[in-house]
C-alpha cells in the first residue's frame, strides 16, 4: 500500500515544484486516493460498478482498483477543468515491470508530440521512459459481455501494461491529449542505483517540472 501511492506522491512532489518556482502557465493538480481496506461496502469479484463517466466495469479482480481510482479521477478533471492535455502517473501494473524492469517507466499516449517530450524530459533528469502500444486487441481484451469493460483483460498475464493502459483511455474525452505514465518499476525498485534511491524515490516528479518548464520556453 505504501509503495502503491508512489504515482500520487510524484504528483505532490511536482505540485510541490511548481509552487515554489512559479511557472507561467495554467496546470490543474489532482490525486486519487481511497482506503484499500475491507469493509462492508466494499466490492466483490463480478460486481458491475458504475464509474463516473458514467460506463459500467466488470470487477473481474479485487486487486485491480486503482485504474477504477484514477478513471474517476480523469473523469472529474476534465469534466471539471477541460484540460487540452492530460498526464497520469501511476504504478498501475507488475506487467510493465516484467516488459521493462525496474529503471524504466512505460509511457502510452494518443498524441505523437506529447509523447516525444516527455521522452526528452525523462532524458532530460536521468528517468527513463520507453513508449509502449495500445493497439486494438488491447481494447478489445478488457470487453465484457454484460458491462462496457472489465478491470482485468482476458488475455492476462500477456499485455497487462497495454490493456492497462487501453482501459485508462475510455475515460479520456475527444480532444484532449493523454500520456499515461506506467511508473511500477523504477517507483517500487528494491536497491538504490544513481542517481535513483531504493523506494519512494519520487519518480516522475523531475519528468513533470522538466516538461511544464519546457512549455514555457
Amino acid at each position: 500500500m505504501y509503495g502503491d501511492k508512489n504515482g500520487a506522491c510524484a504528483v505532490i512532489g511536482a505540485l510541490h515544484g511548481v509552487l515554489d518556482s512559479k511557472p507561467k502557465i495554467n496546470l490543474v493538480f489532482a490525486v486519487g486516493a481511497a482506503e484499500n481496506a475491507i469493509g462492508s461496502r466494499a466490492y466483490k469479484p463480478s460486481d458491475i460498478i458504475k464509474s463516473k463517466k458514467g460506463l459500467t466495469v466488470n470487477i473481474g479482480n479485487t486487486d485491480a482498483e486503482g485504474r477504477l481510482v484514477l478513471a474517476d479521477t480523469i473523469t472529474y478533471v476534465q469534466q471539471e477543468f477541460k484540460p487540452t492535455e492530460l498526464i497520469d502517473l501511476a504504478t498501475l501494473t507488475g506487467a510493465c515491470m516484467i516488459a521493462l524492469g525496474l529503471e524504466t517507466a512505460g509511457l502510452f499516449s494518443n498524441d505523437d508530440d506529447l509523447a516525444g517530450k516527455l521522452l526528452k524530459s525523462g532524458k532530460n533528469v536521468y528517468e527513463p521512459l520507453w513508449r509502449m502500444p495500445i493497439m486494438p486487441e488491447h481494447h478489445e481484451a478488457i470487453k465484457h459481455p454484460n458491462a462496457d469493460l472489465d478491470n482485468i483483460p482476458k488475455c492476462r498475464p500477456y499485455g497487462g501494461a497495454c490493456c492497462a493502459a487501453a482501459f485508462l483511455e475510455r475515460f479520456i474525452e475527444k480532444g484532449t491529449k493523454w500520456a499515461h505514465l506506467d511508473i511500477a518499476g523504477p517507483a517500487l525498485k528494491n536497491s538504490a542505483k544513481a542517481p535513483m534511491i531504493a523506494m519512494g524515490n519520487g519518480f516522475g516528479t523531475q519528468i513533470l517540472l522538466d516538461y511544464i518548464w519546457s512549455k514555457c520556453d
